[in-house]
């Protein structure tokens, strides 16, 4: 997944504001020498990774239905979400083994386990992100490096207000402008999806 810089100085802004230090390495997970070129500047500026949020992923834009289910839909979000924390997580690993400590810390959704029946290709990839990471888990104990899985629901943003205010609106279920707690009233039922309402 390509980080736009101007998203990342926007982050970086708000860490130094809060008193905080900040260095910003962009690239594209998906391109294996793309990782490799982050992966040294990323060392190159701050020393050995120790600890590993893998963080890249999303649907995509796309929702993927059982109507026509398209296979690149789904090869896209394996390697958007599952292969982009693999190619990061395997080029780190070595460095934590040798200093008999690291933390990887993968994070997943909870799409993974309560699935809808759009997106399922997101929700397969985040599966296999949850096995990949119990997997791995085990693999380096011993050494110790722990590696989890953090599965978020839903989380209000900027985004997700917006996205929810546009659907609300053009299905007529309440002004664009409305009261976010209106918003949420009307959109939640339909976007989670529970089967028996």
């Amino acid at each position: 997944m390509v980080a736009t810089g101007e998203k990342a100085e926007r982050v970086a802004f708000g860490i130094v504001a809060q008193g905080g230090q900040v260095r910003i390495v962009v690239g594209d997970l998906t391109d294996g020498d793309a990782v490799e070129q982050l992966i040294a500047e990323s060392t190159k500026m701050a020393g050995a990774i120790d600890i590993l949020v893998s963080n890249a992923g999303g649907t995509g834009g796309t929702k993927d239905s059982w109507d026509a289910p398209q296979p690149a839909s789904w090869a896209s979000a394996y390697d958007r979400n599952v292969l982009a924390a693999l190619r990061v997580i395997s080029r780190v690993l070595p460095a934590m083994r040798e200093a008999k400590w690291g933390r990887i810390i993968n994070i997943s959704s909870l799409a993974a386990t309560v699935a809808s029946p759009n997106g399922a290709d997101y929700s397969a990839a985040k599966a296999a992100m949850n096995a990949m990471t119990a997997s791995l888990a085990k693999a380096v104990a011993a050494h110790g490096i722990t590696v989890n899985a953090i599965s978020p629901g839903i989380i209000r943003s900027a985004a997700l207000e917006a996205s929810f205010r546009e659907v609300a609106h053009a299905k007529g279920l309440a002004a664009i402008d409305a009261p976010w707690e209106e918003i949420e009233k009307v959109i939640l039922p339909p976007f989670a999806q529970v089967p028996v309402g």
